[in-house]
């Protein structure tokens, strides 16, 4: 009888004997979307085995096609991602790749790590050897983690230590390899990509420019079409405090806010050096009196808005050492 530890270590050994197959699903997907291989801007490769896409393993170098066209290839080092561009793939280090979904580990080993762990990693039964797509084969059903209830087959070539597939008998669901080819030898070519292609800076870069083009084509017609005049009104913003959680009925001294404004005010200070600890763009200003700081939460606040509450704060208090404060996060101090 086979012991669990033989078949865990043939998962977790990495071989060069190659493998090419394609994947099927169970039940069929009724449309295949190749979208489902997905990468943008800075974020790490995402790859998924989506139903009848074909893969080439050979080590840690993998290739996946679909409808005969790559989407993505990895030597082990670099990683070429098709999705954006198939002409000017995608080009980062291998360690930026992540592979999802629930064939994933059709196309990628398991880490000893991650066997370690409670997600169909331990066995529910005997481990059988069987004929399995013509490969001489180990299966085993895996118990399910904590709040999964059926327990899932996996049937693992014993040459190669990969899994050929997988299966769900109560849900019928499921995916395993067809017209499976092992041994053979496998141009290095197909594990890399010599033709031009894009780092994550330059795909980030290049979606900023077209977005910022679709915005000024968008604008351009707006001027034409409705008016070229900026469409600026002043809308009334009501700063009375719903909430003052600090108050010193000593000095007078608050910091209160609504729902939309913040507004505070504390003793003159010597330097002018005053200011609250908030996060949106915020004024303070100064009166012979108070030192004293607004701002709005949904937008900036600007001059005019500023000069409107002095004239209601403070109608003929005399204003001095009045600042537009960025807080670090935003830009600058004024």
């Amino acid at each position: 009888m086979t012991d669990w530890t033989d078949v865990l270590h043939a998962l977790t050994s990495p071989t060069g004997i190659s493998l090419r197959g394609t994947i099927r699903e169970t039940p069929a997907e009724p449309q295949r979307n190749p979208t489902t291989f997905k990468t943008a801007g800075y974020r790490p490769m995402f790859v998924r085995a989506v139903d009848d896409c074909t893969v080439w393993l050979r080590g840690d170098s993998t290739r996946v096609e679909y409808d005969g066209r790559p989407v993505f290839v990895t030597d082990g080092t670099t990683a070429w991602d098709f999705t954006p561009d198939p002409e000017r793939p995608l080009m980062g280090p291998v360690n930026r790749v992540h592979y999802f979904g629930k064939n994933q580990f059709l196309i990628r080993r398991r880490t000893a790590a991650e066997w370690a762990g409670t997600d169909f990693t331990s066995p529910a039964g005997p481990i059988d050897e069987v004929s399995f797509l013509g490969r001489n084969c180990w299966t085993v059903e895996l118990a399910p983690p904590p709040g999964k209830p059926h327990p899932m087959r996996i049937w693992v070539d014993r040459e190669t230590g990969r899994i050929l597939g997988h299966h769900v008998d109560p849900l019928n669901v499921g995916a395993h390899y067809v017209d499976v080819t092992v041994g053979d030898p496998l141009d290095d070519g197909l594990f890399t990509w010599i033709g031009p292609t894009q780092t994550q800076q330059e795909r980030q870069q290049d979606l900023q420019r077209r977005g910022d083009e679709v915005r000024r084509q968008q604008a351009e017609w707006f001027a034409a079409t409705v008016t070229g005049t900026p469409v600026v009104a002043r809308v009334a913003v009501d700063f009375t405090p719903t909430t003052v959680p600090f108050r010193d009925d000593e000095t007078g001294a608050f910091d209160g806010h609504n729902d939309h404004t913040m507004l505070a005010r504390s003793p003159r200070s010597a330097d002018g050096s005053w200011a609250p600890r908030w996060g949106p763009l915020h004024y303070v200003w100064s009166t012979p009196e108070w030192d004293w700081a607004a701002a709005m939460m949904e937008c900036d606040i600007d001059d005019d808005t500023v000069r409107t509450l002095q004239s209601i704060l403070h109608p003929d208090a005399s204003v001095d050492r009045q600042r537009r404060i960025d807080p670090p996060r935003r830009g600058r101090v004024d």
